[in-house]
């Protein structure tokens, strides 16, 4: 029998199976030409409609395939907590999603002001990986100061930006170029890239696609960065800990020693018992030396101690000594011990500076046969415990100063108010008002040093049983009755300049017994002060005795006598000066200084001796024709002087 086999025409069914079955567009072509001629006008609107829907379709897988791949991009870079990490997986996705042949990432320096390569994925050269752009150049840095994405199908012939890296993408090969900010809220952190090798324009969806990643890379990067940061305090914190533990340790084995210190300075000890302790709990002998080296106390038997127990320091030279002197160089810096190694027949010993912040306050020195880790640092503790001590030593003779600060306060500013209390306070700090004393007055023109003056100038009157402090800026120390007051002003004078390292000048009045007595000699000195200064006699110190006419003039005569003598005599010249801004004053010291010679007069103020004379025909019309010769002269020139001391006053 004979079979026939007949084929059912073309319908519309075969085109849902052919969507269903997601067959390629040349299939649907081939269902159109299968079909009788009479059925292809009705059908051919229909394969139209099925190609649409299958486009419609793809689109749609596609983009599933891309969320689902952004997706997983976003929960990788969220689980990655290395920066380096999470730049690298951001430009290897990027090509990946777009299928690019590089993609890379740069990253905007607010420091300089420009933007740096930071990562890449497909690109050979080394001049593209270290590529900086300025903001504005080319198309990275378009994209970096504008925040506004730009793609280009052809790179070199795009004229929208700036060729200012051409040789470098050229050198790469690359041709079509897309860029997107990364952003953080509204800044720029920074921009990503996917690019060509060859013409290739990039579509919407793709700069979207770019946009979507490159919005969870800046997320990404700032949880890297803020977890780095927290790693980084914690790592600190882990450190911290494990100082305080060690701290905590060394405490602890200190705590003995440091308990029997602590004792000492409650019972109110000395340094003699702290060096005493300090030997028997270390097994050794100890040195307790001021900051110039100086014995303070001393323990022990060796014969290093003894010797510098005896002469009252160490002997110089010898390790010993240098390693003081280098402690005490040392001392601003961490409370650091030097080891002095053994000399011949002798012992080891490291000294340990006692210091209070980064002030020097002395020299521990232990001498023992060996020295440990626990050894020095018991010493370090004990070094702490002593310059406690020495503060409090300190603070007790600044309450002492302070207390006879005041009674010179009260005794030169009111002397009247309680004069019985006044010389109650004064005969408790070992000082009597019904004895004749010497009254100084001590000024620096560096300004700066006045306390330093006041305090070294009351640990000198403390030694003398005296009185010394601030009255109205000045250092003002009141003495014993002086036999030579010039003598004892240039000895103050001396010691003042040595201890703050700067010209002290000092003014001294003999003071009769009596409050007033000694308030008349605080104003002479203080005018002898003034006339020192003004005569440019720095650091010297005198009496008025000392200083002639001058003394003689500024005590006997009135501060308004004085101005109307200075107005006699040279007027007319410094109102020339005050209403023409004039040298003339500055001329005629100058004058007299070189006595009346023009041409180191001129050379003097640096001026042409023309210009001199022309100043001295000035002055002579001024001050009239003899002010260069006679009695004239002599007054021109004392005014001058008195002049120069009452304007420093």
């Amino acid at each position: 029998m004979q079979s026939t086999t007949t084929h059912s025409p073309p319908d519309a069914g075969c085109l849902l199976r052919l969507l269903r079955e997601g067959a390629a567009q040349s299939e649907y072509e081939d269902f159109l030409d299968r079909c009788p001629a009479e059925d292809r006008a009705r059908l051919a609107p229909l394969v139209d409609d099925a190609l649409q829907v299958r486009a419609r379709l793809e689109e749609r897988r596609r983009r599933e395939a891309e969320l689902g791949a952004l997706y997983e991009t976003a929960g990788d870079l969220s689980s990655l907590r290395d920066l380096e990490a999470v730049l690298q997986a951001i430009v290897r996705r990027a090509r990946g999603l777009l299928g690019t042949d590089v993609a890379y990432l740069m990253l905007n320096d607010t420091r300089r002001g420009d933007t740096y390569m930071r990562v890449t994925d497909g690109i050979h050269t080394d001049a593209f990986k270290q590529a900086r752009l300025a903001m504005g150049a080319g198309l990275g840095g378009l994209v970096a100061k504008t925040a506004v994405p730009y793609n280009t199908p052809d790179y070199f012939a795009d004229l929208r930006f700036e060729h200012d890296i051409d040789e470098v993408v050229r050198a790469e090969g690359l041709i079509s170029i897309q860029g997107v900010p990364l952003k953080l809220g509204e800044n720029v952190i920074g921009v990503l890239f996917a690019a060509n090798r060859r013409v290739r324009p990039f579509s919407e969806h793709e700069v979207a696609l770019l946009i979507s990643l490159a919005n969870h890379a800046a997320i990404a990067i700032e949880n890297a960065t803020l977890f780095q940061d927290v790693r980084r305090a914690v790592d600190e914190l882990t450190e911290a800990n494990g100082v305080i533990r060690a701290h905590s340790e060394s405490i602890e084995r200190a705590a003995a020693l440091h308990e029997r210190l602590t004792t000492i300075v409650l019972d109110g000890g000395g340094m003699a018992d702290v060096a005493q302790t300090l030997a028997e709990v270390l097994g050794g002998s100890i040195l307790v030396l001021d900051p110039r080296g100086r014995t303070m106390a001393a323990a022990g038997d060796d014969p290093l101690v003894q010797r510098a127990r005896a002469e009252g320091a160490l002997p110089d030279p010898c390790p010993a000594a240098h390693a003081v002197r280098d402690a005490r160089v040392l001392s601003t810096e961490a409370r650091r011990t030097r080891r002095i190694p053994a000399g011949a027949g002798g012992s080891a010993a490291c000294a340990t500076p006692i210091v209070a912040g980064s002030e020097l306050l002395g020299v521990l020195l232990l001498v023992r046969d060996h020295l440990d880790a626990s050894g020095v640092r018991s010493l370090e503790r004990a070094a702490l415990v002593t310059a406690l001590m020495l503060l409090s030593e300190r603070t007790v003779a600044e309450a002492e100063h302070r207390l006879r600060g005041e009674i010179l306060e009260d005794l030169l500013g009111s002397p009247h108010r309680d004069p019985e209390g006044l010389r109650r306070r004064a005969a408790l700090m070992g000082l009597d008002l019904q004895r004749p004393h010497t009254v100084f007055a001590a000024r620096c023109r560096d300004s700066t040093q006045r306390h330093r003056i006041a305090d070294a100038a009351a640990s000198y009157a403390a030694r003398a049983r005296g009185l010394a402090g601030e009255y109205r800026g000045v250092t003002v120390v009141l003495l014993p009755q002086a036999p030579d007051p010039d003598a004892a002003a240039r000895i103050l004078a001396d010691h003042l300049s040595r201890v703050v390292d700067s010209p002290v000048t000092v003014g001294a009045a003999t003071a009769a017994p009596g409050v007033d007595a000694i308030v008349e000699a605080h104003h002479d000195a203080a005018r002898c002060l003034d006339v020192l200064v003004a005569l440019d006699r720095d650091g010297e110190g005198a009496s008025p005795d000392e200083l002639g006419v001058y003394g003689l003039l500024f005590h006997q005569a009135g501060r308004e006598e004085l101005h109307r003598f200075v107005r006699r005599a040279i007027g007319p010249v410094l109102d020339y000066d005050t209403r023409r801004g004039g040298e003339l004053t500055r001329t005629l010291l100058a004058f007299f200084a070189c006595d009346g010679s023009l041409n180191r007069t001129a050379a003097e103020l640096y001026i042409h001796v023309n210009t001199l004379y022309q100043r001295i025909d000035r002055i002579t019309s001024l001050l009239g024709p003899h002010w260069r010769g006679g009695d004239q002269v002599l007054q021109v020139h004392l005014a001058l002087k008195i002049h120069t001391v009452l304007s420093a006053k």
